[in-house]
């Protein structure tokens, strides 16, 4: 039986005006364990996540399927970090783990045409990302999930380009992770049919600004982050929006946005700045509605990996 365990970075997408492009990976992570077995086991998730619509079992079937090769069967083990419906990329961790699965346990040498490729296995970097964006619907999560660092993506016709930088060291991501979910359909059902053409040359200027930041390390130019496409229609579904941004850039936050689809609110700053954590801290444990947590993280700059079962990073913690 061929088994392989995968290290999946958690994301943040969007980055403000990045809407559906921009994302970066992030130093939290789920982890799996999959092995070929005659039928379907979950193991490790909520009993409602683990049928045979669970994400990371839909993606390694598509990419079985895109390998030409049938579906026996899969045992997984998640040990899953990443917080569920809090826009930090837990779907896109499932779909790109299935895939890499689907890929490595095809190209080992049990497996019929297996083709080895050290890193990627049998699909290959950009096939996997190709097949990831199709499974999650836009490439701005499971680019950076999948290459690590910040990533800056568009998909069309079936394929995705995408063009990714490492992140220094010196920016930290405060994850501000509220006792309440969001999903991703809702929080799409609250945006309008149409904006207006000067939100969207606001946009633009604003999403290109960020990517040049990052590709540059020039992590100042963050502060002037904004968005006009999403944040305005999503900050009513996420009940402490305006107060805590609003307090984080008065602890000392660079820049302050939604984490994805939300509800995680992500504040930047350069350095650990410990000042900001015990600035906000107290805010947050003190919310009306429950305490928010503080998760701070650095940026992942290797993305999804295969690890070895010796290897610190696959227990969780």
């Amino acid at each position: 039986m061929s088994v392989v365990r995968i290290l999946v970075p958690a994301t943040t997408a969007n980055l403000g005006p990045g809407f559906d492009a921009l994302g970066v990976a992030l130093s939290l992570y789920d982890r799996f364990e999959a092995e070929e077995a005659d039928r379907a086991v979950v193991e490790g998730c909520p009993p409602e996540l683990a049928g045979p619509d669970n994400l990371f079992l839909r993606a390694y079937r598509r990419g079985l399927e895109e390998l030409g090769l049938p579906f026996a069967g899969l045992r997984v083990r998640f040990a899953a970090d990443i917080p569920v419906a809090r826009g930090l990329g837990s779907s896109a961790a499932c779909i790109v783990g299935g895939l890499m699965a689907a890929s490595h346990i095809a190209s080992c040498p049990a497996a019929p045409g297996g083709a080895a490729d050290r890193r990627w296995g049998a699909l290959g970097r950009d096939r996997i990302l190709d097949l990831a964006a199709e499974l999650e619907g836009h490439p701005d999560n499971v680019a950076p999930a999948l290459l690590g660092g910040f990533a800056a993506s568009v998909a069309e016709g079936g394929r995705v380009s995408s063009v990714r930088s490492p992140v220094g060291g010196t920016l930290s991501f405060h994850a501000l992770v509220p006792p309440f979910e969001l999903r991703t359909s809702e929080a799409r059902a609250a945006l309008p049919a149409a904006v207006s053409f000067r939100d969207a040359v606001f946009n633009a200027g604003r999403a290109a600004l960020v990517a040049a930041a990052f590709a540059s390390a020039d992590y100042g130019a963050l502060a002037s982050l904004a968005d006009r496409l999403h944040e305005p229609y999503r900050a009513p579904l996420v009940p402490g929006w305006e107060e805590l941004r609003r307090a984080a850039l008065e602890a000392g936050a660079l820049a302050v946005f939604l984490s994805g689809a939300g509800p995680t609110i992500m504040a930047l700053t350069l350095g650990k700045a410990p000042g900001f954590g015990a600035a906000i801290d107290p805010i947050l444990t003190s919310r009306p509605g429950g305490a928010w947590r503080r998760l701070e993280l650095a940026a992942d700059d290797e993305g999804a990996r295969v690890v070895d079962s010796r290897d610190a990073s696959i227990k969780r913690g």
